[in-house]
């Protein structure tokens, strides 16, 4: 199989509240692309695949950072939160943190830690 156009992008599970039931933990971590899903529960690469594909193809939300975004699962009951990331091939993702994007319920923080 060919390797897949664009960046890579990284999905890791950062918050639980409740029960996951497709089996997700915290510290989950995915690569997942446009056309993989790398074993993630259906309805989240659903709501997911927009900013998968934003963040693999070289894009960004407009009020905020470039290479992260933040996203909950639409199942409210066990809400799960992901964080969607950028993967560079110059620098590892841990020597270029950037502030999470949050899409959804959620409102954007777009400062640093501190906001």
């Amino acid at each position: 199989m060919n390797r897949e156009r664009g960046h890579p992008v990284r999905a890791t599970v950062t918050c639980i509240k409740g029960t996951c039931n497709a089996g997700h933990k915290v510290g989950d971590v995915l690569e997942v692309s446009a056309r993989n899903t790398a074993g993630m529960c259906g309805y989240l690469y659903h709501a997911a695949h927009p900013a998968i594909l934003m963040l693999q193809f070289g894009g960004s939300v407009p009020w905020g950072a470039a290479d992260v975004v933040e996203l909950q699962c639409p199942d409210t009951l066990n809400l799960l939160t992901v964080e969607l990331r950028r993967v560079s091939e110059e620098a590892p993702a841990e020597a270029r943190p950037a502030p999470a994007v949050r899409l959804g319920r959620v409102v954007a923080k777009v400062g640093g830690e501190d906001g």
